[in-house]
């Protein structure tokens, strides 16, 4: 049976990050309130340092490698975030760090590895990606991989805890999935200080690893076609699945022209620039809304924001062809 996250291992997390992450504000967000008809709370992981709630896993990693961060190369695939969050950890700590990102990664955030010092290497899409992670790995590189590692899941799940102090009336809490390594860590978090919590992850159609691993009771190789390079992984880990069937409801997914049109929402009606990962949190609120009773209060984890004008205006026109 896989072992789950224990509680005080992100207590502990917390005490090794602080001061070292930012402590991102939640806020109310009046307009989805009246669009959702529930009040509304966004915790603000788009302001944490690198741009994205994943500076807290992997500076929990990194602080945990101690003297190992210099003694080895690292290697690691990402389709945007991760790959900052690693290339500002590896130049605070001096690692020797390459990352790999397939092309769909936005091109805003492959330019800001390298500028932060790492190597990249663009492959044509995730599964190639992580071909050549596995061929690094046998020439003795050590792979970082947020989609199996407790450090980084604990590391993440440390937003929680701020994110229940600040509103501790949350009932429901919608979590963007990707590895789901966010997802392990926050809900974690979140059911051993209230197990009533109502946990939902969220996936789009085309990057739904996680809702098909719950449907078939195991991790599912997927073709990846979502747009929304963060949340492109092609099969789920056994334990983020373990965690995800020990504590959420469901994983609601949406389509990439909702999370299209959720990312503007989140511009005109909670006046935040967010990503597309982020985008796909609305969306899915309005379809669990319904099934809410009337005193639920929602909290999302906008788990970042780091898209170009470019970036935005690509995606918007591209999804009206949808």
């Amino acid at each position: 049976m896989t072992k789950l996250i224990e509680f005080s291992a992100i207590t502990e997390a917390a005490e090794r990050l602080n001061g070292k992450v930012i402590r991102t504000a939640t806020i109310p967000a009046p307009k989805l309130t009246e669009k959702l008809q529930r009040p509304v709370f966004l915790k603000l992981e788009n302001t944490q340092l690198g741009g994205s709630f994943k500076a807290r896993g992997v500076l929990n990693k990194f602080l945990s490698l101690a003297d190992d961060v210099k003694d080895n190369r690292f290697v690691a695939v990402s389709g945007g975030n991760f790959g900052i969050a690693i290339a500002e950890a590896a130049k605070i700590f001096g690692a020797d760090v390459t990352i790999i990102m397939p092309q769909s990664a936005p091109a805003t955030a492959i330019d800001r590895v390298g500028e932060l010092g790492s190597s990249v290497i663009v492959e044509s899409d995730v599964h190639a990606a992580f071909k050549r992670a596995k061929a690094l790995a046998d020439q003795g590189y050590v792979v970082i991989d947020d989609c199996n590692d407790s450090l980084i899941a604990e590391g993440h799940g440390t937003l929680a805890l701020e994110f229940i102090a600040d509103c501790p009336e949350l009932t429901d809490v919608l979590i963007a999935v990707g590895g789901g390594g966010m997802l392990a860590g926050v809900a974690t978090a979140l059911k051993a200080i209230r197990p009533e919590m109502r946990i939902w992850g969220v996936e789009t159609s085309g990057a739904s690893s996680m809702h098909q691993a719950l449907r078939a009771g195991k991790p599912v190789n997927i073709e990846v076609t979502s747009i929304i390079s963060t949340l492109g992984v092609p099969v789920i880990d056994e334990m983020m699945l373990a965690h995800a069937q020990a504590y959420i409801e469901e994983v609601v997914v949406v389509s990439d022209k909702a999370a299209v049109e959720g990312m503007v929402a989140f511009g005109e009606d909670a006046k935040l620039w967010v990503e597309l990962a982020s985008g796909t949190l609305i969306p899915a609120a309005m379809a669990i809304a319904p099934k809410l009773p009337a005193n639920a209060v929602i909290g999302m984890v906008v788990c970042g924001g780091n898209i170009s004008h470019k970036d935005m205006s690509k995606w918007v026109s591209y999804s009206q062809t949808l």
